[in-house]
């Protein structure tokens, strides 16, 4: 009896032992569910939408430029592009051979992929390849189970209708590395021309993807979008069909051609020669080709529109004699006779003209471009005064155009002399200075802006972009200003005049100044020679004359001002003038 009472004691004790571990370890059980799920629910919840749900970043389209007749310029095209999960990285390689043979991957492909492994944004998606060809697309749709990972989307990357033509002025986008904790590592940014100058209102803003997977990590569905917003458009007043006609001209020569609106100072054309391809920029220039067009000794990256320093040569005997005129009631009959050279003290200064052009007066002197002319003018001025009224057409200083990378030029004085030299000003140098050689330096746009300034007495602003705009007049005397601009219509229309042989045939008459810009200094002994000077062609290529010729028409009423300037091309008769009057042709025909 007492043993059934001691086994009944015992069994209630055990029974009383094991419920009590079930209650402890049920309220552990049921404790960690109520940490896990009341508590923490906010955290594992964010972790289990991070394993299931995966963020791909959508980028803004950028906005498209417009040529003056809404002719898109710099657009956008629609680029395949194979991606693959972050955290299924340690594939990539893995995947790149089994895809060997189907899909191309270049050089430049695997070097993109090891930045964009590098690479700390949002996305959850490592791009691998762009460009997808179609054959490359159908391949991966009927492959795609053997690739679970891997997914194929469209973005709207940039495209440049003319891919040599526009590219000094429109620029290029390309990626900025150097920004650090970037969201976004394959936005692409304004790099140079328009693109870099108005790249925040180009940009857009992005947008984004969620995407919803299973356990394996396979794309289900799409669950949630944000579409990205594109950016704005801009419209310029660059001409296409005179950008190209100008691009074609200048094909084989170094040098620029520049058109600008004489009465709302729109850069009509702005073409800088050699070219480079800038929709090799915008898919992201190999280091090869970067340093092939770093080494290039023709620099075809340096936009001479803007950037290019020049003398003006002869073109700035304009501004010599309107300063003359204007300020130092010069009498424009007054004559000297031109032998062929000066003389400052024991100096010759030589004109152009071996046999000199025998007696003339300011008029002719503009028409002929004597040299000698202007060196007797040069007698009467004072440097810093001709530098000062320089100023009033943008020689020496920014034109203010709203693309990058503007030069000043320079426009010498006394002052800068000192500076720069350590040394006085000599009269000598400002015989060089009136005829546009010495020290100065001058842009083709400076010259352009110069010609339009003359053309129009007003204070013409130049600009790409589009806007309307009024202009202020010049403080000249508009009787000194017509006498200037007559001299420019005998320059081309004029028997004796420098350009004859390029003026215009129709009833619109253009007028304009030869100039020839020297680089080399030429010797005494080489002036001395029986046969005279060595001409150009007889010289190797990097000691020829700079071709300059500026112009404008229709001389009544001037709408186009135009400056052309063709590197080591001899003088600005024989092939400036010439581009310039095809270039002219067109534009008056089509678009006076």
């Amino acid at each position: 009896m007492s043993r059934d009472v001691n086994l009944e004691k015992k069994l209630r004790r055990r029974a009383l032992i094991l419920g009590l571990s079930k209650s402890f370890l049920s309220l552990l059980i049921f404790g960690k569910l109520f940490y896990l799920q009341i508590l923490q629910k906010s955290k594992y919840g964010k972790l289990s939408d991070i394993n299931r749900l995966k963020v791909k970043i959508l980028y803004p389209e950028r906005g498209t430029i417009f040529d003056f007749y809404d002719q898109p310029i710099a657009s956008n095209k629609t680029d395949y592009q194979l991606s693959i999960f972050k955290d299924k990285k340690n594939l990539i390689n893995k995947y790149i051979l089994k895809l060997n043979g189907h899909i191309e991957f270049s050089k430049k492909d695997l070097q993109d992929i090891k930045v964009n492994l590098s690479e700390q944004d949002l996305s959850d998606f490592i791009i691998i390849k762009k460009s997808l060809t179609w054959n490359e697309l159908e391949f991966l749709e009927f492959m795609k189970n053997k690739f679970p990972f891997l997914i194929i989307t469209k973005e709207r990357v940039r495209n440049y209708k003319n891919d040599l033509i526009f590219s000094h002025v429109l620029g290029y986008v390309g990626y900025k590395r150097e920004i650090e904790k970037k969201k976004l590592s394959n936005l692409k940014y304004g790099i140079s021309g328009i693109e870099k100058k108005l790249d925040s209102k180009l940009l857009g803003s992005d947008g984004w993807i969620k995407f919803e997977t299973n356990s394996k990590g396979e794309i289900k569905k799409e669950i949630k979008k944000k579409n990205a917003i594109p950016g704005g458009n801009i419209k310029t007043f660059l001409i296409g069909e005179i950008q190209e006609k100008a691009y074609e001209e200048m094909k084989g020569i170094s040098g620029a051609v520049v058109m600008i609106d004489c009465i709302n100072g729109g850069v009509n054309c702005l073409v800088s020669s050699p070219s480079f391809n800038n929709n090799e920029f915008s898919d992201g220039v190999s280091v090869e080709k970067w340093n092939s067009l770093l080494d290039d000794k023709f620099n075809p990256l340096l936009n001479r529109c803007v950037a290019g320093l020049y003398s003006p040569g002869s073109t700035y005997k304009l501004i010599a004699a309107l300063h003359a005129i204007e300020n130092l009631n010069y009498n424009k009959n007054r004559k000297f006779f031109c032998s062929g050279h000066v003389k400052l003290g024991k100096r010759k200064f030589h004109c152009w003209k071996k046999e000199g052009h025998g007696e003339v007066n300011l008029f002719e002197a503009i028409k002929k471009s004597c040299d000698c002319y202007f060196y007797n003018l040069a007698k009467e001025l004072k440097v810093d005064d001709l530098a000062e009224f320089s100023k009033i057409f943008s020689l020496g200083k920014s034109t203010g155009i709203d693309i990058p990378n503007e030069l000043n030029g320079l426009m010498p004085d006394s002052l800068w002399k000192i500076k720069n030299r350590g040394e006085k000003w000599q009269k000598g140098e400002t015989f060089n200075t009136v005829i546009g050689q010495g020290f100065m330096l001058s842009t083709p746009l400076q010259i352009s802006v110069m010609t339009a300034r003359i053309a129009t007495g007003k204070k013409i602003l130049p600009s790409v972009v589009y806007k309307n705009r009024k202009f202020e007049d010049l403080q000249i005397n508009k009787n000194n200003l017509n006498f200037i601009k007559k001299s420019m219509y005998s320059v081309v229309n004029e028997i004796n005049g420098t350009a004859f042989s390029s003026k215009l045939s129709g009833i619109q008459k253009m007028a304009g100044k030869t100039g020839t810009s020297q680089v080399r200094k030429i010797s005494l002994e080489e002036r001395e020679r029986k046969d005279g000077v060595i001409k150009n062609e007889d010289l190797v290529y990097k000691l020829r004359d700079h071709s300059i010729f500026t112009c404008y028409a229709p001389f009544d009423k001037p709408k186009f001002a135009m400056t052309v300037v063709a590197e080591h091309m001899g003088s600005g008769s024989k092939v400036a003038a010439p581009i310039a009057k095809r270039v002219m042709q067109l534009a008056l025909k089509k678009y006076l």
